[in-house]
């Protein structure tokens, strides 16, 4: 558990921000644990070939077994919002020292071969591959990606103005808590507590991660990433009306939502996209799950809804 004490005027800094480079960053999990990352399978199938002309080996050994990636590799961004190249270039800057050390702390075992060696020589390799990697397999998407995480900046933003910081703290994700000046976070298996200490607190969305996280050492500038709203929705395909013939076998709506899982999702998010109740998306779902043309995949702490081959078989009989 993560503590993040903060003050009067830690609150009047705490602000809301995206960062290509985090998104980037994390967006390597999805490669490295895809078992636990179904909803980003689409874009993954769908750039493997740009994949395969990065640097695999490095990219791969920047996150460790159990998924931490070295806290240099996401240096802090600023209130606004910087380009990928501002920030890759405070990466390529990281005193030696500083790199070795985040990289100690995020391998509780072996550290990786090619993390090992001259520090000038690694931190170049990591900056060309990350940038590589950037332009090849994000930047394309960068679009789409960007307007879930800004519509959910938007929505904080109307929390916070409304509501306060204590209601938007409590809508971030169900691994964050918010107590009488305290900010806690479940992501550790021991308590460790951090004075924000008049340094603000950058809250960063992001349509990568499942969970709320924040940086693996105490000791940088704090910030806290956590899931965007929406982002079940971030690969979405564009053809999400159902033929006359899938509807007139389904019903309107159980078509709808088979032709809509094009991407994993959640109930809430499939109940969104049909303007119905999640209940009404729920009864619906389970027909479709009776029918064996969708089902249940768990993610986190969340539970997916993906079609079988039978009804990627029902979907393609219309395109």
């Amino acid at each position: 558990m993560l503590a993040l004490h903060l003050r009067a005027a830690d609150l009047a800094d705490t602000s809301l921000t995206v960062s290509p480079l985090f998104e980037t960053v994390l967006s390597l999990r999805a490669w490295t644990s895809p078992e636990r990352h179904h909803l980003h399978e689409p874009w993954r199938r769908r750039v493997r070939p740009a994949w395969q002309g990065c640097d695999i080996e490095m990219l791969t050994a920047l996150v460790s077994p159990d998924g931490r990636i070295p806290d240099f590799l996401a240096p802090r961004p600023p209130t606004e919002s910087l380009a990928f190249a501002d920030e890759i270039a405070v990466v390529g800057a990281t005193p030696a020292a500083e790199m070795r050390r985040d990289v100690a702390a995020a391998f509780s075992t072996e550290i990786p071969a090619v993390l090992i060696g001259p520090a000038r020589t690694v931190r170049t390799r990591v900056v060309q591959a990350l940038s590589r990697y950037w332009a090849t397999c994000l930047e394309p998407d960068w679009g789409r990606i960007r307007a879930v995480l800004d519509g959910d900046v938007d929505y904080r933003a109307q929390q916070l103005s409304h509501f306060g910081a204590r209601k938007m703290f409590e809508h971030l994700d169900s691994r964050v808590r918010w107590d009488d000046g305290v900010l806690w976070v479940d992501r550790l298996e021991d308590q460790v507590w951090v004075d924000v200490d008049g340094r603000g607190l950058p809250l960063i969305p992001s349509v990568f991660v499942h969970g709320a996280i924040t940086q693996t050492s105490p000791n940088r500038d704090p910030s806290l990433v956590y899931p965007a709203r929406g982002r079940g929705a971030v690969w979405n395909s564009a053809h999400t009306t159902p033929s006359l013939a899938l509807r007139n076998l389904l019903g309107p709506q159980r078509a709808t939502i088979l032709t809509v899982l094009d991407v994993p999702s959640t109930t809430v998010e499939l109940a969104t996209a049909l303007g119905v109740s999640p209940s009404a998306a729920s009864q619906h779902l389970r027909v479709l799950r009776e029918g064996a043309v969708v089902r249940r995949v768990r993610q986190g702490r969340s539970v997916l809804y993906v079609r079988t081959s039978l009804g990627d078989e029902l979907v393609g009989l219309q395109r």
